[in-house]
């Protein structure tokens, strides 16, 4: 089949996308959305893959913006021909198909689109109803997902969940004390922060949370990797409550670093308010390294408390520094719980395995293709 691939901007997860598209027999094009400044992937394109240049790409799209998008993409759409669209996310790129009345349409969630986005106001899920119900399937990234698109009446035969998974080859658990003498980290008890400094993923609720429980442990440690919007905020916080020793940032890292910080670690934290299956939260796992995680639903379905790590209420930056020093006191066990972790992965996010799950919904629609022509029906 002919596949035309669309996404918001280029991400390494659009890139471990186009990478499994590259090597299917399909003839695969990408269409990207957006030409923000800020690329998060700095790779090439996997080879093999056709990008799509057309006159629309600039920095930031706006709702105003659709009303010619939708003529643009239509061209794009006419000089493709794709046999199969998939796109995501929802209200944002996955409108521009469900706009044109492209079928077959397989849309694509991205966790924060249908947890966050789809209940933001009658507006947002007006959208959201609109691009679901011109959709023939959709990927969901947890359950969570899945549940809250049928919510919003789509059909659950008609929805394939899969976490996107990791290189299990790639994100190992390795000996702690090695790595850290590699990055230069002393033994001190070291949490590992990579979420975007945005408001949806409560880096407020991770830093108050730390602040408190570090002033009876002043050997912890917090590394926070990325960056955001909150970056003043965030420094500003550090600044006013004596954290600079504390809490030290190493800004961005390409994605294959990130298994090193992983494997130094003690504990992984994330106080995200809303998620689908985090990738990154999958990654550190896979590395040995327990979570502490805000209680939020897709959350649960990785970490079971005092299991592969521990939840805390969301929101509740009390509750996360009593984790936080419960984590530490158990400091001497955490390996069972790294090791509990590393096998869920195993168990649920095998990226090899898992991609599979998609490629596999491709291949129903190319035997109804095929199936349609030979009938005459197509």
């Amino acid at each position: 089949m002919k596949i035309l691939y669309c996404s918001e901007n280029f991400c390494p997860h659009d890139h471990r996308f186009l990478t499994a598209l590259a090597k299917t027999d399909h003839e695969i094009h990408w269409f990207r959305l957006s030409g923000a400044n800020n690329v998060q992937e700095q790779r090439d394109i996997p080879s093999g893959i056709r990008f799509v240049e057309w006159p629309a790409l600039k920095s930031k799209i706006t709702w105003m913006d659709y009303f010619h998008l939708k003529r643009k993409f239509k061209n794009v759409v006419e000089k493709i021909k794709p046999d199969l669209i998939h796109a995501g996310p929802i209200q944002t790129v996955a409108l521009l198909p469900a706009l044109v009345g492209f079928h077959p349409l397989i849309s694509m969630s991205w966790g924060f689109d249908m947890l966050e986005d789809a209940n933001r106001n009658w507006f947002w899920k007006a959208i959201t109803t609109f691009v679901l119900g011109k959709s023939d399937w959709l990927f969901a990234d947890c359950q969570t997902v899945k549940n809250m698109a049928i919510k919003f009446g789509f059909p659950e035969e008609n929805i394939t969940v899969f976490p996107w998974g990791v290189d299990l080859d790639h994100f190992v658990i390795r000996n702690q004390a090695e790595t850290r003498q590699k990055l230069e980290l002393k033994d001190d008890f070291i949490i590992i922060h990579t979420r975007s400094w945005e408001p949806r993923y409560g880096v407020d609720v991770a830093l108050r949370g730390f602040q408190k429980a570090a002033r009876s442990n002043p050997f912890l440690k917090m590394i926070m990797l990325s960056g955001g919007s909150q970056k003043d905020e965030i420094q500003k916080f550090v600044e006013q409550h004596d954290l600079t020793k504390q809490v030290l940032f190493y800004g961005y890292q390409k994605n294959e670093d990130l298994a090193a910080f992983y494997q130094a670690a003690d504990m992984y934290l994330s106080a995200s308010h809303v998620d689908g299956s985090s990738v990154a939260l999958m990654e550190s796992m896979a590395c040995g390294c327990p979570g502490l995680v805000s209680d939020i639903p897709s959350n649960l379905e990785w970490i079971t408390d005092g299991v592969e790590g521990w939840t805390f209420k969301d929101g509740d930056a009390d509750d996360l520094a009593k984790k936080i020093e419960t984590a530490v006191q158990y400091r001497d066990d955490l390996a069972s719980l790294g090791s509990a972790a590393r096998r869920k992965t195993e168990e649920k996010a095998n990226w090899d395995k898992n991609v599979k799950k998609f490629v596999a919904v491709y291949q129903v629609f190319a035997d109804n293709m095929k199936s349609s022509k030979e009938t005459g029906e197509f």
